[in-house]
């Protein structure tokens, strides 16, 4: 149980630049090529999509609200 609690202060829900959230998914990949990817996968979650649209995500921001990152880690999972 303390292991859990551990992850979830490890990457906490706030405001990620695209670039640095996906680091944190993809950590040895080039910045852009990381960030290209984690766009891929969630495109490919219609559901997650679906709910980012209804909160008014857009997607040529540079970066996600907390939000926008609290859905994310729910439909692919914490970093």
């Amino acid at each position: 149980m303390e292991q859990q609690n551990d992850d979830l202060h490890e990457h906490p829900i706030r405001f990620y630049g695209k670039s640095e959230l996906a680091a944190l998914y993809i950590p040895n990949c080039d910045p852009e090529s990381a960030k290209r990817s984690l766009i891929r996968w969630i495109n490919r979650n219609t559901e997650l999509t679906q709910k980012l649209k209804e909160i008014g995500y857009d997607k040529k921001r540079h970066f996600f609200f907390s939000k926008e990152v609290e859905l994310i880690f729910h439909y692919l999972g914490r970093p």
